[in-house]
């Protein structure tokens, strides 16, 4: 640290300049900042909704629409909402759904499966519910296949793929002050009754495209991880 920056007492002790910490900071920060804000990104629509496409669902999946009343309505199906169906489970509460719009659980770690993902916090801190399954991470700072895995494993473990709805993205939740319920509409034509909506979406299965000149002509290849 530099002289400014580190100054020692006759004591020996060390203190910190800390006005000019401060002013290091903003600046980092004012390097990163931009003035359009989220303007600077393309927006996924149009020609660009390929980048919301799922590559792993199966295309062709249909199912019966459902007609139902529950108690509890869990919106996603990442660590949140696993987390949310198996606290339920464990507080002896059956009667529940979870919508994803993804064909399984994983949340972040279903969409994003690009060589070398992986996560830089500890596996043993990140992972959810590593007792309970019974598992022991591989690697220190896990990767993204062996986290995908895990997602599964808990949906497993605690029976949550016969209460799940995959492939399925909610359109309108309306309260109805009457029945005290939830109404939940889905683009499946489902339609839900919730006594509880639980919101664990996350905001990583819609990409933000870089507003770079040209990227409405460009024709060649690309992809969104």
């Amino acid at each position: 640290m530099s002289a400014e920056r580190h100054k020692t007492g006759t004591t020996g002790a060390s203190t910190v300049d800390v006005s000019a910490l401060r002013a290091r900071y903003r600046d980092e920060r004012d390097r990163r900042l931009r003035a359009e804000g989220k303007a600077q990104y393309v927006e996924v629509t149009g020609e660009f909704g390929r980048y919301l496409d799922d590559p792993w669902a199966d295309p062709g999946f249909a199912r019966a629409a459902v007609s139902e009343a529950t108690e509890v309505l869990i919106v996603g199906g990442g660590f949140g909402g696993l987390l949310c169906g198996a606290r339920l489970r464990d507080a002896g509460i059956e009667d529940f759904r979870i919508v994803e719009k993804a064909a399984d659980f994983g949340g972040t770690w279903y969409w994003n499966r690009y060589p070398g993902a992986a996560c830089d916090t500890e596996s043993y801190i990140y992972l959810p519910l590593l007792e309970e399954t019974g598992y022991m991470p591989v690697r220190k700072y896990a990767r993204a296949p062996e986290i995908y895995e895990h997602s599964r494993r808990i949906g497993r473990h605690f029976g949550l793929y016969e209460r799940a709805l995959f492939q399925t993205v909610i359109s309108r939740m309306t309260w109805k002050e009457q029945e005290a319920r939830w109404l939940v509409e889905t683009d499946r034509g489902d339609r839900i009754r919730a006594r509880f909506v639980i919101l664990a979406g996350g905001p990583l299965s819609r990409p933000k495209l870089p507003g770079i000149p040209g990227i409405e002509t460009f024709k060649g290849d690309s992809f969104h991880t």
